[in-house]
């Protein structure tokens, strides 16, 4: 599920009027927001290193510096600069909150989840925080805490008046796959009220239709998502489900072929074309069960596919000449 995150970049503002950063340190840092501004991001690193390099406490340096090394692919570097911002400002919920998405998209889970508690302590309302935490720990299976979380966001947006979208999104999604697709499918249609155009949003809905067994319905939500962005792996393989359901398997399996193309490692989809094959084309079947199994990833379905590939082998051997 979607992180919610909040890089962008600070420029020149009234705060310096309030410390004491020698104008050297300024105009370097005025040079790289310029470079900024030019799409040019290494040569904006250089000039907020020699800024940081004129006055080492320089926090909007080392804030710009953290997002320039993020955008740039540089993620060890960026969590540097973070928290050494931070050691300047150890209460600022944003930072914190930004760091904790990085950690968490780079896969530094613990590291993570301590970042957006610490948000959280210096600011107990701030949302984001909430949301991202809240994200985790469901990915965590600490379902309690997590639907607690991604409440409190739910709450603190609305309470601020505004309306997010995806504030609902991330709450109904957890229902769904909590299996209370009745509140799961109010939350989601607020997020589609809000703004249709968002492409997870029709396919969460499509998602609901296919656990309500309603194919045809959710077949219309993945194909609006499909027509927002053509290249959305997780629409072709709901709509892949939704002709699995429908007994259409030659678009069934169309369907998850285009989403592997264009995502090669959406290994669960191997598991999904497995199921569609393995009544009538138990060789097929087994090829994409042990695709599934080799990929190591997302093997909640392992069991499963195990005992099947133990039934289809016996099956299979016995078909041959």
């Amino acid at each position: 599920m979607r992180r919610i995150s909040w890089m962008v970049f600070l420029m020149a503002g009234a705060l310096w009027a309030q410390t004491e950063i020698p104008e050297s340190a300024r105009k370097l840092f005025e040079r790289g927001n310029e470079f900024v501004k030019k799409a040019s991001l290494p040569r904006a690193k250089v000039e907020y290193l020699k800024a940081l390099k004129a006055h080492p406490p320089f926090k909007d340096a080392l804030y710009n510096l953290a997002v320039v090394c993020e955008q740039l692919g540089q993620p060890d570097e960026a969590v540097t600069y973070y928290r050494q911002y931070l050691e300047l400002s150890p209460t600022s919920a944003d930072v914190w909150t930004q760091l904790g998405v990085l950690c968490d998209t780079t896969g530094r889970k613990a590291e993570a989840e301590a970042a957006y508690r610490k948000a959280l302590e210096g600011n107990p309302k701030f949302g984001r925080a909430h949301h991202n935490l809240g994200v985790l720990l469901e990915e965590q299976k600490q379902y309690a805490e997590a639907r607690t979380h991604l409440e409190n966001f739910v709450k603190l947006e609305e309470a601020a008046g505004r309306k997010n979208g995806d504030a609902y999104f991330s709450l109904g999604v957890f229902h769904l796959h909590r299996g209370r697709v009745r509140e799961a499918k109010m939350l989601l249609q607020k997020s589609l009220d809000i703004d249709p155009t968002v492409v997870h949003y029709n396919n969460a809905m499509g998602d609901v239709y296919l656990a309500e067994k309603n194919p045809e319905v959710a077949a219309i939500h993945y194909r609006k998502a499909i027509e927002k962005d053509a290249k959305f792996a997780l629409a072709y393989s709901g709509l892949g489900d939704t002709c699995r359901q429908l007994g259409q398997v030659e678009s069934a399996s169309e369907n998850y072929r285009k989403a592997l193309e264009l995502r090669a490692d959406y290994d669960v989809v191997h598991y999904k074309l497995g199921l569609l094959y393995e009544e009538k084309q138990p060789a097929e079947a087994i090829k994409h069960f042990e695709k599934y199994l080799q990929s190591g990833t997302n093997l909640q379905y392992q069991d499963e596919v195990q005992s099947k590939l133990t039934v289809l082998k016996q099956f299979h051997g016995n078909q041959q000449p």
